[in-house]
């Protein structure tokens, strides 16, 4: 059976809790190799600094998918893995730092609902753009929510080869 009901309206979008932790990380493990897993306390740090744009959808007892996004500043994405101390205080940008769905729960229009209610909350806070890096050949599903690759590409080194660097404006 799969992980998604074919009735939309019993899956929810919500503000991501310190309780979702636990099933968040089980998300991860399904989405992405060894290399590339992060800690709970560098997730967590994302949800405690940002917590009006971490997001998850779940339905009754499952959780299904997951964003993690925080305000950011400057072109240099934060790094991979590492728990954020603080944010800084000039923040222009809302810097998208995971979305992952469960595969059972991929292919229902989960993914775009979470992006578009996080990219809303950016504007919400006056955010002028939007910024990720886009790993394991995800550019061309970024694209069709407006980023563009940008020309200044620091994602190879801490977020592996093929990591592109991409913006959008908000």
């Amino acid at each position: 059976m799969s992980a998604v009901s074919s009735r939309q309206d019993a899956i929810v979008l919500r503000p991501m809790q310190v309780r979702d932790l636990p099933a968040v990380l089980q998300v991860q493990q399904h989405c992405y190799p060894a290399e590339m897993l992060e800690s709970r306390d560098a997730l967590a740090s994302r949800q405690r600094l940002s917590p009006d744009t971490c997001w998850v959808a779940e339905r009754p007892g499952q959780l299904l998918g997951y964003l993690f996004a925080h305000p950011w500043a400057g072109s240099r994405p934060p790094k991979l893995g590492h728990k954020l101390e603080q944010l800084p205080t000039a923040a222009d940008t809302l810097f998208i730092h995971d979305l992952a769905l469960h595969p059972d729960a991929r292919g229902h229009g989960l993914g775009p609902r979470l992006v578009q209610t996080v990219l809303g909350q950016g504007r919400r806070r006056g955010l002028r753009q939007a910024r990720l890096v886009a790993v394991l050949g995800a550019a061309r599903y970024w694209q069709r929510f407006g980023y563009q690759a940008s020309r200044d590409n620091e994602a190879n080194a801490a977020y592996g080869e093929g990591a592109v660097c991409m913006q959008r404006s908000l």
